[in-house]
C-alpha cells in the first residue's frame, strides 16, 4: 500500500506544479489584457486544480496524509512561448499517468488515474481545460 500511496502523493506533487504554471500564466495574460488568453489558461488551472483534489481525496481515502508542500518558485515561459512549453510539460502528463496506471493494480485508483489521464490527454492536445467531470466518469467538454 505505501508504493501506491507514493504514487498518489508523486501524481499530486506533479498536479500542484502544473496549477502553479498556469496560475502564473494566467495572472501573466490578465496583466496583459489577453482576456482570450487568460479564459483558456484559466479553464487549464481548475482542471489541475480539480486533479489535485481527486488525488488529494484518494490518498486521504487509503489513510494516508498529502505530502506538504510548502510554497515554492515557478517559472512560466512568455505568453508568446507558453503553448509550445504548456504542450511539453502535458505530454510528460500523459507519459507519467500511462507508466503510472501500468504500475497500479487497485481498481479504485485506477478509476481516478483514468479520469485524470484522459484530461491530461486533452490538455495536451486542445491546450484548453474544462474537462474533469463532477465524478469519477471519463472527461466530456463543457465548452
Amino acid at each position: 500500500m505505501s508504493a501506491l500511496i507514493e504514487l498518489l502523493q508523486e501524481g499530486r506533487l506533479r498536479e500542484l506544479d502544473q496549477a502553479l504554471f498556469y496560475r502564473f500564466l494566467s495572472a501573466d495574460a490578465e496583466h496583459a489584457g489577453d482576456l482570450a488568453a487568460a479564459e483558456r489558461l484559466n479553464d487549464l488551472l481548475a482542471d489541475e486544480q480539480h486533479h489535485v483534489s481527486r488525488l488529494t481525496a484518494r490518498i486521504l481515502e487509503l489513510g494516508a496524509k498529502p505530502r506538504d508542500t510548502g510554497a515554492h518558485e515557478a517559472s512560466a515561459p512568455s505568453l508568446d512561448a507558453w503553448e509550445a512549453e504548456a504542450r511539453k510539460r502535458e505530454e510528460g502528463e500523459v507519459r507519467w499517468y500511462e507508466e503510472a496506471l501500468r504500475r497500479v493494480d487497485d481498481p479504485d485508483t485506477a478509476v481516478v488515474l483514468r479520469g485524470i489521464l484522459d484530461s491530461e490527454r486533452h490538455h495536451r492536445d486542445k491546450l484548453a481545460g474544462k474537462w474533469m467531470p463532477a465524478g469519477p466518469s471519463g472527461p466530456k467538454e463543457t465548452s
